[in-house]
């Protein structure tokens, strides 16, 4: 074979030799794209079912698991230094993840606040440098979150109130700022007022209001020594807009009115609920929780049935405080061991008049 043909020959080869790798590298890519999806979508579901469980803790282990399949693949992110767009919205998925763990925190024995938080931080840290506007506020206000539980531990961390303010730089409606700010003031004694003006702000912005509601009633929680008026009008505004109110809060507020109007009358605390919330509505509150629900203990009806009998009497309604506080009479414990019966009959001799 003249050397001419040779080369022509070895040159046509090369080619073919070449297309042939080439059209192998591709199929490879396209397998190894088709295989790492399959991963991510696998994992992706996985944790979804976790996270609505509530199991937290392996929801974080199984997305950061997709993150590595996703942070390791891909040519164009290879060659040009940037994240895949699967690597971007798992990385966002994160970051939600550790916000809504955050929301619904719950320490298993022996765990540390810091046993949790400082796993998530560093993710919302990134993800508040690369954000803007109210995604960026939803990752600080998340992280001032963090540094209060870390203080709540003895850890040394950033000033809170700071970064909830710095959220609200980021976005003036913020409802997770404004929330966070207000149970920081409350939780540092700032004047009532103060607080409850940054849970109005909270929950006027029309996001995550049961989450602000959480965080308002820990904050009255908090301070009942001299905020359990405000606590009563929290759960009476749930009340009237149809909110859910759940067995420990209806527990906290029996507690409110048993100690005001239950076996007993402490007519300072009393004054104080009655200038918080109009009287008639409170009597509302107590007929809806307490008296119409099914399952209320016989004693502990009797008892906020004298509470609403007071109300509705201070809310100049003589007919149904006459009304409630006969059926304090009739279901008053035999023997009255607690002076109920006589108050009733107290109660009802001023009416008659």
């Amino acid at each position: 074979m003249p050397e001419s043909s040779f080369m022509k020959w070895v040159t046509r080869a090369t080619a073919v030799f070449a297309l042939a790798f080439a059209v192998l590298q591709m199929v490879r890519t396209v397998v190894d794209v088709r295989d790492r999806r399959r991963q991510i979508n696998e994992l992706a579901d996985i944790e979804t079912a976790q996270r609505r469980s509530g199991d937290y803790g392996r929801a974080w282990g199984t997305l950061d698991e997709a993150v590595k399949v996703a942070e390791s693949g891909g040519l164009l992110a290879r060659f040009t230094g940037q994240l895949s767009t699967e690597a971007r919205d798992l990385r966002a998925a994160q970051e939600n993840l550790a916000m809504a763990w955050l929301d619904n925190l719950r320490l298993a024995p022996n765990q540390k606040f810091s046993d949790v938080v400082d796993r998530l931080a560093p993710v919302m840290t990134r993800g508040a440098t690369n954000a803007a506007g109210p995604r960026k506020a939803d990752l600080l206000a998340h992280l001032g979150w963090t540094s209060f539980l870390q203080s709540r531990d003895g850890t040394p961390a950033p000033d809170p109130e700071q970064q909830y303010r710095d959220a609200l730089a980021a976005d003036a409606a913020n409802p997770y700022a404004h929330a966070y700010l207000g149970h920081w003031l409350l939780w540092k004694n700032h004047p009532l007022d103060e607080g409850k003006a940054e849970f109005t702000a909270a929950l006027a912005s029309g996001r995550a209001k049961d989450y602000v509601r959480t965080l308002q009633l820990a904050a009255m929680k908090n301070r009942l020594s001299d905020g359990a008026p405000l606590y009563l009008a929290v759960v009476n505004d749930m009340r009237t807009n149809g909110e859910s109110i759940d067995a420990s809060v209806s527990a906290q507020t029996y507690g409110i009115y048993d100690q005001a109007c239950g076996y007993h009358e402490d007519a300072f605390v009393m004054q104080a609920l009655i200038a918080a919330v109009p009287p008639a509505e409170q009597a509302a509150t107590i007929r809806a929780l307490f008296v119409e629900a099914p399952g209320v203990e016989a004693d502990r009806r009797v008892r906020v049935e004298a509470c609403m009998a007071m109300l509705l009497e201070a809310a100049g309604d003589r007919n149904d405080a006459i009304d409630a506080w006969q059926a304090v009479r009739k279901d008053a414990p035999h023997g009255d061991p607690n002076g109920l019966i006589k108050r009733a009959d107290a109660a009802l001799r001023r009416l008659a008049k």
